[in-house]
């Protein structure tokens, strides 16, 4: 652990090494540690300075966790941009890149074909079509995705954070057998006319627990011909411009646990929809509007909820 200013560190057989504020000092002490598993940096954002990094981290050929949430890296062409020495640490298993005013990913990101985890949350939007093709290992993908998102094998993808519904249209829904933590959301940055969520996109995702939607609208196949079956989903967050839940929440969610609406503009009681919901334990209705003067809850309604939350 290398967090004393004054200190005299001496890491050359250490397997993994984590950095407390001091990132630019440790690069410029040009550590030479070739059998290093893990790196990690905590602390406040910081600027990258110098070419150190690219020295020191060209040689490390057996990093397989590389965590830099929060530095800040030069930029190039009026971007902030991650060194191409990353790129060649192709046994990479985990980067995170979070919080690290990043607005796109290069395309060496596609030599690491062992990644498991890419963490680029806390950054801006990424437009730019992403090709993660060859990264057939992975597992967690968390960023805030606009453009397209080229995906290849997903049979081992559980988590996929946050992704625009224009680039969810785009997929074939039918391989993410093992998704489950998803986030989709509505972007100013594409044209969104002509694409509406469908429910029934998700009939396929038999592993999902986790669910959140930040869309101006959906379509519900439950409403025609075909009922959208959700058998474990444990957790959903809507934010829509919607005017009525629908009367099957419990046909459509029968495993939903964890419910958050957010800034629905209600014309209709939810409560006779939302009370079927019989392993729901967490409500919450955060900045919603309700034109009507009551809600009400029957006798029976709600037997597992612990925490109601209006907002």
């Amino acid at each position: 652990v290398y967090d004393d200013p004054v200190a005299q560190y001496s890491s050359a057989t250490c397997r993994r090494e984590v950095v407390h504020h001091q990132i630019n000092r440790y690069l410029s002490e040009k550590h030479r540690n070739k059998r290093m598993r893990s790196f990690l940096f905590f602390g406040e954002s910081e600027d990258l300075v110098g070419r150190d990094f690219e020295t020191i981290y060209l040689k490390l050929k057996l990093l397989r966790v590389l965590d830099l949430g929060g530095v800040r890296f030069p930029c190039e062409e009026g971007k902030k941009s991650l060194p191409e020495v990353i790129g060649d640490l192709i046994q990479l298993r985990y980067l995170g890149i979070a919080d690290t005013f990043l607005s796109n990913l290069p395309s060496f990101i596609s030599n690491l074909r062992f990644l498991q985890t890419l963490d680029a949350s806390g950054n801006e939007s990424i437009r730019q079509t992403i090709d993660l093709r060859n990264l057939t290992s992975l597992r967690h993908v968390i960023g805030k995705f606009v453009g397209e998102l080229l995906l290849g094998d997903t049979v081992n993808l559980q988590t996929l954070r946050s992704i625009s519904s224009y680039s969810w249209s785009k997929l074939n829904h039918e391989v993410f057998i093992n998704l489950r933590d998803l986030e989709i959301f509505d972007s100013m940055w594409v044209d969104q006319r002509g694409v509406s969520l469908d429910l029934a996109s998700f009939s396929k995702l038999k592993n999902l627990r986790a669910l959140t939607l930040k869309v101006s609208t959906f379509k519900l196949s439950s409403e025609s011909e075909e009922t959208v079956r959700f058998q474990t989903l444990v957790e959903l967050t809507l934010r829509c411009d919607i005017r009525r839940l629908p009367k099957d929440m419990d046909v459509i969610f029968p495993s939903l646990e964890s419910l958050t609406l957010v800034r629905l503009c209600l014309e209709e009681d939810p409560m006779p929809a939302l009370e079927k919901l019989q392993r729901l334990e967490d409500l919450s209705l955060t900045n919603c509007s309700y034109s009507e003067t009551k809600m009400s809850i029957s006798a029976q309604g709600f037997s597992r909820l612990n925490k109601l939350e209006l907002f």
